[in-house]
């Protein structure tokens, strides 16, 4: 057995020897970098929300938290619906089930990186 791996060595080592050590060119590393800079120079940032989206999810968020500040929701209600859905029973098959947060959290971080997934593939697709 031994015998088999000392030949396959000594056939490498005199394959090695054979074919010897390629030398890239003297300018090599220049060449490299010019091409590198030339398509580093060719690619614009773009961010992947833009200011308009940025404005508009401000003046959301500053709506919604006027309105909620103005108007409390313990007198309006807009949320009547939900006293019939309380009134329904039907049987949860999870509610016996415990989890503890540090899982809760794993899983809100992976729906979170899940969802991200195919907004971030075609905005470098695009690029």
């Amino acid at each position: 057995m031994e015998e088999r791996y000392k030949k396959i060595d000594d056939i490498s080592k005199k394959l090695i020897k054979e074919a010897g050590l390629q030398q890239p060119s003297t300018d090599f590393l220049t060449n490299v970098m010019s091409v590198v800079a030339q398509k580093a120079a060719k690619k614009i940032y773009k961010p992947l929300i833009s200011k308009m989206a940025w404005v508009f999810i401000g003046l959301v968020v500053l709506l919604v938290s006027s309105v909620l500040f103005i108007v409390p929701l313990s007198h309006v209600s807009f949320f009547g619906i939900f006293d019939a859905i309380e009134k329904v029973s039907i049987h949860n098959p999870f509610s016996e089930v415990k989890v503890s947060k540090i899982t809760i959290y794993g899983l809100g971080f992976l729906g979170l990186f899940l969802v991200q997934i195919p907004f971030l593939k075609r905005h470098l697709n695009r690029t």
